[in-house]
């Protein structure tokens, strides 16, 4: 069966429309976040609100930018296996809009995230002040989105142009299949390595704006460069769980096989060692300096309670676990043991963001970790993959 048929066996078997039952329950997970979050950011639980809706940002924006970077690079190695895993990563920036508005939202906490709005650092403020930070990273994102729905649209255009049925959007000017496909490849072979430099710069910003700045006096150069790279690491991650779950669900069985999740359990396990490096020189030359500002950060998050049995489940589920059980050949080949692992390292990933914002913000002994960080964690979870389904649903996953 050729390129085609295998699109058309896709579109057959795909359900026109979602479940009416998971649209529901998605639609009322989001809704009750964002009261949950009205709620709380109002009310005298500001901080948590604010704190949580930080953490979840970083963590579902990082692995929604994260999904097209993964498609970027598989355009910039001229990669060959697993098409369909790559239109699974495309899907994830279909959040990216919703990233976009939620950034803006940001600005109305500006007062209770970041310490320096109320007390400014004068050797600081020509940096730290709130109306340049949100204008240099709106303008950073607003480019690098772009980029990325560009990116997007020129890799379907060429399957989906030719399906006006379908949309419109990619049916305009259509000029026949071989001439769409070879503008497409011109232009991402130029998108593809633009959007890997850009969002190394863009992520870094993101990093030292809306995480290391909520402690000011600390800073760390290499912390952009891990944020970006933990970003990409977290995206593969997920990528695991969505293809082990894409071959039932999206009717993918036939294009995801052994073979393809190999390659990306091999994948994970090798950004599991870069970003791993990169916490590690990060850690080691602020343990050789020995310095006040900077020892400080890690030691709040290391020894201090109730951090430090966080920080070492960090340490344990994202970076140990992987790296064990993914040296062993069957577990990478075996769907199921990958999802079990990709799964793992989501949850850890999650609470390393949490550990990035939350202690630089809490001052109180208790654990700010209760019902409405869940309730908020899964409006956000709701939004990203209504967001994603109705992709795949509209535009269609094909095997790229």
């Amino acid at each position: 069966m050729g390129r085609h048929g295998e699109q058309q066996e896709v579109l057959a078997k795909s359900p026109r429309r979602l479940p009416r039952k998971v649209m529901s329950v998605l639609w009322v997970l989001i809704a009750a976040g964002a009261v949950t979050f009205l709620l709380g950011a109002t009310g005298p639980n500001s901080l948590r609100a604010w704190q949580i809706f930080l953490v979840n940002f970083l963590f579902w924006s990082g692995m929604a930018q994260g999904g097209l970077v993964i498609a970027a690079t598989y355009q910039v190695t001229r990669a060959r296996w697993g098409g369909a895993i790559r239109r699974l990563a495309e899907g994830m920036g279909a959040f990216l809009p919703v990233s976009f508005l939620l950034f803006f939202l940001l600005f109305f906490g500006r007062e209770v995230l970041f310490p320096w709005v109320l007390e400014p650092i004068p050797e600081k403020q020509a940096w730290l002040n709130a109306p340049f930070l949100f204008i240099r990273d709106g303008l950073g994102l607003l480019i690098l989105y772009g980029l990325s729905l560009a990116y997007l649209y020129f890799s379907l255009r060429p399957d989906l142009g030719r399906a006006s049925k379908h949309s419109s959007l990619f049916a305009r000017g259509w000029r026949g299949l071989e001439a769409e496909q070879e503008r497409s490849r011109r232009v991402l072979a130029f998108l593809a390595p633009a959007l890997l430099v850009l969002y190394a710069l863009v992520f870094s910003l993101i990093g030292f704006a809306l995480s290391m700045s909520l402690d000011p006096h600390w800073y760390s150069t290499l912390f952009g460069a891990y944020f970006f790279m933990s970003s990409f690491y977290l995206a593969l991650a997920a990528l695991a769980v969505i293809a082990v779950l894409g071959r039932k669900h999206l009717t993918l069985g036939g294009q995801i096989e052994q073979k393809q999740f190999h390659d990306l359990g091999k994948l994970i396990f090798g950004f599991c060692l870069v970003t791993g490096d990169f916490f590690w020189s990060q850690y080691v030359v602020i343990w050789y300096g020995n310095i006040p500002e900077e020892t400080a950060y890690v030691i709040l998050r290391t020894v201090e309670m109730p951090w430090a049995p966080v920080a070492w489940g960090v340490l344990i589920s994202a970076f140990v676990i992987p790296f064990l059980i993914l040296l062993s050949r069957r577990v990478k080949e075996n769907p199921w043991t990958l999802l079990a692992v990709a799964s793992v390292i989501v949850i850890g990933m999650w609470f390393e963001r949490y550990l990035l914002v939350v202690p630089s913000l809490w001052r109180h002994g208790t654990f700010p970790l209760g019902w409405m960080e869940l309730v908020i964690t899964l409006g956000f979870f709701a939004a990203f993959a209504l967001r994603y389904l109705v992709f795949e649903r509209i535009l269609r996953i094909y095997p790229g």
